[in-house]
Parts: structure tokens; sequence; C-alpha cells
């Protein structure tokens, strides 16, 4: 269907047209699937059956590494990768080398020596190497180091044989090719070992020579011991003789000092005592006079407060009680005046009770009270004053009388005994130098032992100088021995490791399944392929106009007996 809108072409393709064809020609289409089909079936069963035996050659990723060291160990590809910054050619490289190995595996060579090893097991066609590698295939087994040798075969069990022969040649092949590498002569190491066995000895014989005959240091160390053992001994005696003799001197002295001292100072040790005792009793009653006055002071503001909260009403009872405490206060400070303490009876005014409960209001009482707890705080002040003031004294000794006879200015050198002997006291150094005089010989012996130890200690340090060189050398020289010896053990192991590059790791078995003919596949695309046929003959029957009647076709198939006789053939019906 075409139409035109606004200048545009457009065309609609009606697929009804294209449906009814192939309805109408179903049949057509069904015989030409299910004929394409059969054959497919039959041809897949007529042919015989393939199979497929793999083997498997591993690459070897490992190797030996050559040092130094006491130890020798193999590494990996990995282990190149983690401590080698171009990994990833690394990578790259080993990938190149599992290619170059598959693309090996169909070698002429290695045909040939299969051809040799299985013999008569092969046919005369398969004895020939162009045939026989036309069955035989490598693969790389996928994120591994692993060819796979396939070998195609119509026996299950020549598949497997030739595979397994494939890759046993093949390992041999490819083992020749990379792993003939040069190793080092052995010549330099050996010679090297000879050497360094040579100089060990050496060290040692000195080392052991050392020990035996110039290892002098465990009896140097104890004469060192014994001598300061001496000086120790000498030294302690040298102080004992200096004090005996000023220890005499100082028994003597301190007898007479104490002998005139205590004539001197013990009378007037006796006043400055009593002195003392008589302060004591002047802290005292000033302390007890502040305690009565702060219960007094106390009382006075209970008192105010509840003449201030009860107002008129407590007036009479108010007085009474304002005349007790003014009472009291008079009691406390009545006998001040006979005491030591300066301070007498305090300045109240003390009116009768009949006058005071009648006459006196809450505001009078109130200014009463208040001028008792004034009178009370300064009392209280003044008593803090003077215990602080008497407390400086006492602890400045100027409290007491006769307190210079104590100090060391009374003891005068020229009029009393106890200065006499302190001046004697000062005179000691004479003394002294008298026991220093005395020790003179032991001094000198303890200077030349002394002298004598430290010559045995410069001794001591240069044979442990020597000591730790001889040991140094000894040990230096075992250990280039040590690591000469184990390099020409890793020569010798990297010698037999070298040449395996490739192993024959996976053995082939005979399968039990054939590869091919794939039957059920075969038969599918069999059925694919008439139903595309037959639809494409459908449209092209339906083109040219031939009549779709199923049973004209199947008459036009049929001979015409009219022409059977004569031998001739009868034209099919359009």
């Amino acid at each position: 269907m075409v139409g035109i809108e606004g200048g545009i072409v457009e065309e609609e393709i009606d697929l009804r047209v294209y449906i009814d064809v192939l309805l109408r020609w179903w049949w057509l289409i069904i015989a030409g699937a299910v004929v394409t089909g059969a054959t497919a079936l039959i041809v897949s069963f007529l042919l015989p059956p393939k199979y497929e035996a793999t083997a498997g050659v591993v690459m070897l990723r490992s190797r030996v590494e050559l040092s130094l060291g006491s130890n020798f160990q193999a590494i990996s590809d990995e282990d190149l990768l983690a401590s080698n910054d171009s990994g990833v050619a690394i990578s790259d490289l080993n990938k190149r080398r599992l290619q170059s190995l598959t693309a090996m595996v169909s070698n002429g060579a290695i045909a040939q020596q299969v051809i040799e090893q299985l013999g008569d097991t092969l046919d005369e066609e398969e004895r020939d190497p162009s045939s026989l590698l036309a069955r035989v295939r490598g693969e790389i087994l996928e994120d591994s180091d692993t060819v796979q040798i396939v070998v195609s075969h119509r026996d299950p069990v020549k598949a497997a044989a030739i595979a397994n022969a494939w890759a046993q040649a093949f390992e041999a092949y490819a083992n020749s090719i990379y792993g003939d590498v040069a190793i080092a002569p052995f010549t330099d190491i050996e010679g090297q070992l000879t050497e360094a066995k040579a100089e060990y000895d050496q060290a040692q014989a000195a080392w052991v020579e050392f020990l035996a005959e110039e290892n002098r240091i465990p009896e140097l160390q104890r004469q060192i011991e014994e001598e300061e053992a001496i000086i120790a001994t000498l030294r302690a005696g040298r102080q004992t003789n200096e004090n005996v003799v000023v220890n005499q001197q100082i028994e003597v002295e301190k007898r007479l000092f104490n002998t005139s001292m205590a004539t001197a100072v013990g009378a007037n040790l006796r006043v400055v005592e009593n002195q003392k005792e008589e302060m004591l009793r002047e802290f005292e009653q000033a302390y007890q006079r502040r305690r009565e006055l702060q219960n007094l002071l106390d009382d006075a503001r209970v008192m105010l407060r509840q003449l201030n909260e009860g107002q008129a009403v407590s007036a009479p009872t108010s007085g009474l009680s304002l005349l007790a405490l003014k009472g009291r206060v008079f009691a406390v400070t009545s006998g001040s005046a006979n005491t030591l303490l300066p301070f007498g009876t305090l300045d109240l005014e003390i009116p009768s009770a009949d006058a005071l409960a009648m006459s006196s209001t809450v505001e009078e009482q109130s200014a009463d009270l208040k001028a008792v707890i004034s009178v009370i705080q300064k009392e209280i002040k003044s008593l803090d004053a003077y215990i602080q003031q008497q407390a400086d004294a006492w602890a400045s000794g100027e409290g007491y009388q006769f307190m210079q006879i104590l100090t060391p200015e009374y003891l005068d050198p020229t009029n009393s005994p106890a200065g006499e002997t302190l001046n004697r006291m000062q005179e000691w150094d004479g003394l002294l130098s008298y026991a220093g005089v005395l020790n003179a010989p032991l001094d000198q012996e303890i200077n030349r032992l002394e002298e004598h130890v430290r010559s045995l200690k410069s001794e001591v340090t240069r044979l442990n100088g020597l000591k730790d060189e001889l040991q140094q050398s000894r040990d230096l020289a075992w250990r280039s021995y040590n690591n000469l010896l184990s390099k020409q053990q890793e020569l010798k192991i990297a010698s037999a490791s070298e040449g395996t590059e490739v192993r024959f790791a996976s053995l082939a078995v005979p399968p039990h399944k054939p590869v091919s003919p794939k039957v059920l596949l075969n038969t599918a695309v069999g059925l694919a392929l008439g139903l595309m046929v037959a639809v494409f003959g459908a449209f092209l029957c339906d083109y040219i106009g031939v009549e779709n009647d199923p049973r004209k076709w199947r008459q036009g198939l049929r001979p015409n007996p009219s022409n059977i006789g004569s031998g001739t053939g009868g034209e099919p019906h359009a």
C-alpha cells in the first residue's frame, strides 16, 4: 500500500500476503524440513565415530636461585612478580612461552619419534608423519600453565596411546631446546673453596693457640680482685686508725664540755623552764576566756533573732533574758583582774530587772543586744590578737628571760670553760696530721697496689681486644668457607635441575564418548536447513504460478499407464 502525505511517499508492507503463501504451501515446508532432517540423521548414523584423547604437559614456573647465602631456594614467577617492578613483562614472557610451546606440539620430529615408539600399533596410513600430524593439535588450558595435546582417532585406545607418546616426546623435545643452559664451571668455585678452607684453618689454629697459651685474662682478673681486696683492707685499716685517735680525743673533749656546760647552764635552764610553764598557763586562760565569750556571742545572736521575730509580745520576757545575758558576761570577765591577762570587766550597764521588764521596748532591747554583741566581738578580737602575739613571741624566744645563755654567742672562749673546750676542738687539724703520719706506710702501699691494678687492667683490655680480633677473623673465615660450600651445592642442584622446562603431568585415558558425529546437532542443522530451503521453494513456486495441489503433484509423479507399453513417460500435469 502506497500513500502520499505532505509530499512524502509512504509505503506499507502487508505481511498477510507472505503469511498466506506460507499457509498455502505448509505441506511443502514441512516435507522439506522432514526430508533434510531425516537425511542428516541417517548420514550421522552411517559416519564412523571419532574419539579425542587429551594429555597434559605443564610448564615449570620455578627455578633455582643462586646466591652467596648459606641457603638456596627455588623461586617462582609469582615471587618475581611480587619483588620485581616489571611484573607485567614477566607475565607476558610466560604467555609467549606458552604460545611457543603450543606451536611446538605440531612438530614433524615429535611425530617421527611417536611413530618409532608405537611401531606396529599404527596403520600404514598413520605411519606417515603428515597424516599423524593431522590428528594432533595443541591447546592452552585457560588460566593455567598447561599445554593440552589433543589427538583425534576412530579408535579410543589408539587416541590415548598416541596422546601419551606424543606428550612424552614433546617433553623431551621442549626440554632439549629450552633447558640447555650453560652452568658456570666448578673450577673457580672449588679453587675459592680451597683458599677459604686454608684461611679458616689458619684462623682456627691462631684462635686455639691464643686460648691454650696466651689467654691469661682469668688469671689477671683473679689477681686484680685479690689486690683490690688488699687495697680495701688497707683503706679500712687506715680509716680505723684515724677514727681511733679522733674518737678518743672527742670523747675526752666531750666529757670536759658537758661538765662545763652543765655547771654554767643548769640553773638558768630551770628558770627558762619555769617561764615556759607560766606562758602555757596564760595561753590556757586566754583560750578559755575566748571560748566562753564565743558562747555568749552565739547566745546573744540567737536572742536578737528571736526578739526580732517575736516583736512586742516578747518584750517582757526578752528583757529578763537580756538581763541574764549581761550577768553572764559580767561573771565571765569579773575575775580577769587577778589573772595575768591584760583584760578586766567589760563595761556593761546592768539595770534592775523590774525596770528592764516594764519600761524597755523591743527596739530598745534590740539596740541593747546589739551593743552587747559589739562589745563581745571587740573583746574576742582583742583576745585573738593577744594569743597571736604571745605565740609569735614564744616561737621566736623573745618571751624568755636569760635565753641568751643557751646560744653559741654566750659561750665566750675567754670567759668560760666551754669556750675553751671549743677552742681546743678547732685545733684538731694537728691531731689529724699526726694520724696521717702514722698512716704514711699504709698510704704508700695503697698507691703502689693501685698503680699495679691499673697496669693489670690495661693488660686485660689488650688481651680482650686481641681475643675479639682473633674470634672475628675465625668467624669471618668460617662464614666465607660456608658460603662457598653452599654455593658449590647450589651449582650442583642447579645443574641437576636445569634442562627441565616442561613436564608430562596428565596421562591420557581412552575416551568413552565420541566427539563426532554429533547426531542431535546434525539432525537439528538438517531440519533448520530444510526448513529454510522449503520456505524459499514455497515463495518461488507461488511466484512462478505453480498450482498448489498435492494430489496433482502425486499424480504427476506417477507413471502414465498408456506409456508403459510404449516405453515413454507421460508429461506431468501442471
